[in-house]
């Protein structure tokens, strides 16, 4: 496959993460936040927990879902494993609703990987941004496990596919920025916030930037050099990608609307290519 259309599913910083949030979860309860937390069984929780979310409080709702996360199984579980990923997300990417207009409105390019990347990135804090990436793409992979990816939406299996390789992509910018020392890339002569922003951005002249990561010539893969040598990082980014394709697998049984079996196919083989070619690692298959 192409490389920018690995990297357009990648990071078109999610467009149905907002929808579904936005149209997909439980109706607000506007009381909810005047009842004594400690007196409010999980729904009423979950309904504040949205309440605060609807009103930019993240932390406040990140409270209310872990607390029904503490005392709850099943659909509940997982339902608050999703809201508080939304919050995650929600708090390290305060422009992400204004990037989600511009890409429906067509004001921005779905292809333009740096743009994106640059608009959704408040201050260019990409710290912050990879961290919370990370952190929604843990919640999403539990409420997967909890559910069974049979049993869980589409538009959610989409959402933890494109939170796990965000966060798949945080681990590996963050190994290349501190890794890579030399002028003018050596944090002297450009921040740490620019030399992240030149290795997310397909189109940069830093020499190891994303479109690089799924070269077959080692020398040249940033994956390679600046990740595989480091098996904590490597397990880490890993353990990302296979979350991320098997929500793809799952994806397969109903794609969702606007996506075909081949565009998923096109999605793992890109997965696989980090795996192979940046990681040295072929659990997940050969690239074709």
């Amino acid at each position: 496959m192409k490389k920018s259309t690995f990297i357009k599913y990648t990071f078109i910083v999610t467009t149905l993460i907002l929808l579904t949030f936005l149209f997909g979860c439980k109706p607000i309860n506007i009381f909810s936040p005047l009842v004594d937390p400690s007196k409010m069984g999980n729904e009423a929780k979950l309904d504040a927990g949205y309440n605060a979310l609807e009103s930019g409080n993240y932390d406040e709702a990140i409270d209310y879902f872990t607390s029904v996360i503490n005392s709850s199984s099943g659909e509940e579980k997982a339902e608050a494993y999703i809201g508080r990923a939304s919050a995650y997300l929600e708090s390290s990417a305060p422009n992400l609703d204004d990037v989600v207009d511009d890409l429906i409105s067509g004001n921005l390019d779905s292809s333009s990987t740096g743009d994106i990347i640059d608009q959704v990135v408040g201050d260019n804090e990409y710290d912050d941004f990879f961290e919370g990436a990370q952190n929604a793409a843990d919640d999403y992979n539990n409420a997967v496990d909890e559910l069974g990816a049979s049993n869980v939406d589409p538009g959610i299996l989409l959402e933890t596919y494109q939170a796990n390789m965000m966060a798949a992509t945080g681990v590996g910018a963050q190994k290349i920025v501190i890794g890579y020392n030399v002028s003018p890339w050596d944090g002297v002569t450009k921040t740490l916030n620019e030399e992240y922003d030149a290795v997310v951005d397909s189109s940069s002249t830093h020499p190891y930037n994303i479109s690089t990561w799924s070269d077959s010539n080692s020398a040249n893969n940033g994956l390679y050099q600046y990740v595989k040598p480091d098996a904590t990082a490597t397990a880490e980014m890993m353990g990302y990608l296979e979350n991320a394709f098997e929500a793809c697998e799952a994806l397969k049984n109903d794609p969702p609307q606007g996506m075909t079996v081949d565009s998923i196919n096109d999605m793992e083989n890109g997965i696989k290519e980090w795996a192979y070619y940046g990681l040295g690692n072929g659990d997940l298959g050969i690239p074709q």
